[in-house]
């Protein structure tokens, strides 16, 4: 099979440009995430600071996503798309004065992260639902998810090797100014694409029942609810990486800010090399819980071994069997439920995965924080870590048998289940 074949998303010209724009923006998005989580324990020396600080980032998710569905499937997503970019650019800028400023005070790095977390509510879910209308066919759905996690994880990698420089180098205050002006490349992306200029929902009905007939439609499809339940579990008490490695890095192995972005690069070339595998899998690598439980379990094991040692070569290798299992498993589940949904549900969809998966990061923040407060980050890891084998074991042989029918793929156990508005 050519690379031609292997790669169809590329077949697009809109997704191609928006592959482009979004490269650069998220090297960005991770410049500022490495100087922020830096910023916050320089100013607090407190793993729980820095929890409740992704909490209040993420808590907008939490309360937003079951509203943001319908918005979705109502208004042309590139034209939300723009906005919540363009605010995200401002939202980068202000963190960058306060922080050039010299005297940046831990509440200010709050409010800002309060209202990039209320942009994030409406960005998330649009951004992937949006996946369906850049690519000419359906069957290039599956390609174009994978592509986007292997573009993530490139900038996983990217980000905080470079944030890790700069803050050594320069300080922390360039990494967000960096990050404003990289959100230039996704706006001028936009406004290039044809794709999402129309709604994909034309009969508008009153809101609530779009609220509600979202709602039934989820409950009543046995596939897409425990895709969203494995999601929200493992996202819940496994993936606080923000917090864990930092915590790690910092107060564990002593390390200064080119170990921690080093430590994070480590994690982003395991996630990366899932989404290189994946991109390039075609149909072979199309999900199936087999793969999904598979990418489950190397994660929350890697974790545990991550908890008992404290060896920074040992730390890094362990954490790119995080990263591609964390990597893996979102792809997965990602695809998954795009494919079951159909058009004119994919935004509510959507909007459920973004609440569970980063909705319950304010939740699972707040648990970061307070345990590797209490028991230390290398016992965050070793905790985590057994909560997703034991939840992983259960629901593998409790839920899995009788929601998905065997090892096939989820678009067609969702059919069988009958799972349809």
């Amino acid at each position: 099979m050519n690379i031609r074949k292997r790669l169809p998303a590329f077949e697009s010209r809109d997704y191609r440009i928006w592959f482009a724009g979004q490269s650069i923006s998220l090297v960005g998005t991770w410049l500022q995430n490495t100087g922020q989580s830096w910023l916050v324990l320089k100013l607090t020396n407190s793993p729980f600071k820095l929890g409740l600080l992704i909490s209040i980032q993420f808590l907008p998710s939490l309360i937003l996503s079951v509203f943001i569905g319908p918005i979705i499937d109502r208004f042309p997503k590139r034209s939300i798309l723009l906005f919540t970019q363009t605010m995200y650019a401002l939202a980068a800028a202000a963190l960058a004065v306060v922080a050039f400023g010299g005297h940046a005070q831990y509440w200010q790095v709050l409010v800002i992260a309060a209202v990039t977390g209320v942009i994030s509510a409406v960005d998330w879910p649009t951004r992937q639902s949006f996946v369906g209308e850049q690519v000419n066919d359906r069957s290039a759905v599956v390609n174009a998810v994978a592509l986007n996690s292997t573009m993530f994880n490139i900038a996983r990698v990217v980000g905080p090797g470079i944030g890790g420089v700069l803050i050594a180098a320069v300080g922390i205050p360039w990494t967000f100014a960096l990050n404003s002006v990289s959100f230039i490349a996704v706006i001028i992306s936009l406004l290039l694409m044809k794709a999402g200029r129309k709604p994909t929902k034309s009969n508008k009905g009153s809101y609530a029942q779009e609220v509600r007939e979202g709602a039934r439609y989820i409950a009543g499809n046995r596939v897409v609810m425990s895709l969203l339940t494995i999601a929200g579990v493992i996202s819940l008490f496994l993936l606080n990486f923000n917090i864990f490695i930092p915590s790690f890095a910092k107060l564990t192995l002593g390390l200064q800010a080119d170990g921690y972005g080093g430590l994070m690069s480590a994690m982003g070339a395991g996630a990366l090399a899932a989404g290189v595998l994946m991109s390039l899998g075609g149909a072979r690598l199309e999900p199936t819980p087999a793969y999904v439980y598979g990418s489950g379990f190397i994660l929350a094991v890697a974790m545990v071994l991550v908890g008992i040692q404290r060896n920074l070569y040992v730390t890094g290798l362990l954490l790119i069997f995080c990263g591609f299992g964390m990597a893996a498993l979102s792809t997965m589940c990602n695809t998954a439920l795009q494919m079951q949904s159909p058009d004119s549900m994919r935004g509510r969809v959507m909007a459920a995965y973004n609440l569970v998966f980063v909705g319950s990061t304010p939740i699972g923040a707040l648990y970061a924080g307070k345990i590797s407060d209490a028991l230390g980050a290398n016992m965050g890891f070793f905790v985590s870590g057994i909560i997703g084998v034991v939840f992983l074991g259960a629901m593998l042989v409790f839920v899995t048998p009788r929601a998905f029918r065997g090892l096939r793929t989820f678009a067609v156990a969702g059919a069988s289940a009958g799972g349809s508005s």
